[in-house]
């Protein structure tokens, strides 16, 4: 009878082993992975700030930079906003300061530069110059002439404009066609139709 309650007793403690035993690994478990868990997050944590010291965010106030077309490219995709704005049209002609300093530049171009390439035969280089200037002229012109309150000279100033835009494309013509002696007369007659017209609208 002893002999049979001992027998029957192993297997509870057996089974109290194993209990034990897997409660142990289990435990185990819990604490390694929590560990590991714990390390990771006080890895990135330090990664984080060591990141953060060494590139610092700075803020800028860019409405300056706005106000002068920064982000004219987005204004562009908007299809939203009148197609003069998406050109950057509406944005040239606002402010006159700009436009005369343009205008100026432009001609200071075709004074200094032109005259040199046809002389040396520089025939690409001549047209390429006059056109350039001669692109941002015509629209420039064209702002400068709205400005004009009597509507008398304003009608005055487009047609010496328009007679400005004939000459420069006779000197294109002559540039086309290599004429040195040609493109040399044009020039000066472009350049005293743009005297011209430069007086009526500054």
């Amino acid at each position: 009878m002893a002999v049979a309650q001992k027998v029957a007793s192993r297997p509870a403690v057996a089974s109290r082993r194993g209990a034990v035993v897997v409660r142990a690994s289990v435990e185990t478990r819990r604490a390694v992975l929590g560990g590991l868990l714990a390390s990771t997050v006080v890895a990135l944590t330090s990664a984080n700030k060591a990141q953060a010291a060494a590139t610092p965010v700075d803020l800028f106030d860019d409405r300056k930079a706005r106000n002068t077309g920064f982000d004219l490219i987005y204004e562009a995709r908007d299809l939203d906003l009148p197609q003069s704005v998406r050109d950057g049209l509406t944005q040239a002609r606002s402010s006159l300061d700009e436009t005369i300093k343009r205008v100026k530049e432009s001609e200071s171009r075709i004074d200094a530069d032109l005259e040199g390439f046809i002389k040396k035969n520089y025939w690409t280089e001549a047209r390429e110059q006059l056109r350039r200037q001669v692109g941002t002229l015509r629209f420039d012109l064209n702002t400068l002439a709205s400005t004009k309150a009597v509507k008398a000279e304003k009608k005055k100033a487009l047609e010496l404009k328009k007679e400005f835009i004939q000459k420069v494309e006779d000197l294109d013509f002559a540039l086309r066609a290599k004429d040195e002696p040609s493109a040399l007369k044009k020039l000066e007659a472009a350049k005293s139709a743009l005297d011209t017209v430069l007086a009526s609208v500054l």
